[in-house]
């Protein structure tokens, strides 16, 4: 809700309380659920490398959870994506 407000500054802090919390707790789809979505804050901020860290997370913590493949599709798809925004830039510098 606070990344659709457009206070990311917010949600990512919220977000990262939540991926504290439930990787504490060994609660794996939260804290899947929490980094996919903290990932694209941080996308939204520009903040590319951070986005890169949250989304591959959250590929192996949905692999270890046995996530539907929906749900490990879409965040090997943020990776993929962020990668190509990452190789982009390096490119134009």
């Amino acid at each position: 809700m606070l990344q659709a407000q457009g206070k990311l500054d917010d949600a990512a802090y919220e977000l990262t309380h939540c991926v504290a919390d439930a990787e504490t707790h060994d609660w794996t789809h939260v804290a899947a659920f929490a980094r996919q979505h903290r990932g694209k804050v941080h996308f939204d901020q520009g903040n590319l490398e951070d986005a890169l860290t949250d989304f591959t997370a959250a590929v192996f913590l949905r692999e270890k959870a046995g996530a539907p493949t929906d749900q490990l599709e879409s965040s090997l798809i943020a990776v993929a994506v962020v990668e190509s925004f990452i190789a982009e830039r390096d490119q134009a510098r």
